[in-house]
């Protein structure tokens, strides 16, 4: 937004069901959080959109980004068995939609059936 512009930030909670998981073979069913960061911007033509997760793409001049950003989100999101959407247009701004299972109770397992390792320690400052 070289502008200005308004940023959201939004969470929410959603149970995503079979059908919604028949639909989107990458998601497994179950209860979810969602982030979700929109701006009001310039937005993204659909060849950037479609590249904008591949290591080392960018949009800046040379020497003034490495392309690494989203795509280690993405690894991380994906990792722990979560999905993360895109959708922009052009002139019309950008909104990305961060879905990560939720642990309830003493239910703590990846989507994948993996068990979490549950790690304590104490804050210091």
């Amino acid at each position: 937004m070289p502008n200005g512009g308004q940023l959201t930030l939004k969470s929410e909670s959603v149970y995503l069901n079979e059908k919604y998981c028949n639909l989107h073979p990458s998601v497994q069913p179950g209860a979810y959080v969602i982030f979700s960061v929109a701006d009001n911007g310039c937005g993204m033509t659909p060849d950037v959109r479609a590249r904008i997760f591949e290591p080392f793409f960018t949009t800046k001049e040379v020497g003034k980004g490495t392309g690494l950003g989203l795509a280690m989100v993405y690894g991380c999101v994906r990792q722990h068995g979560g999905i993360i959407n895109v959708y922009s247009e052009p002139n019309h701004g950008t909104t990305f939609k961060i879905y990560l299972p939720i642990a309830l109770g003493n239910d703590l397992q990846l989507w994948n059936g993996r068990p979490i390792t549950r790690l304590e320690g104490k804050r210091r400052f």
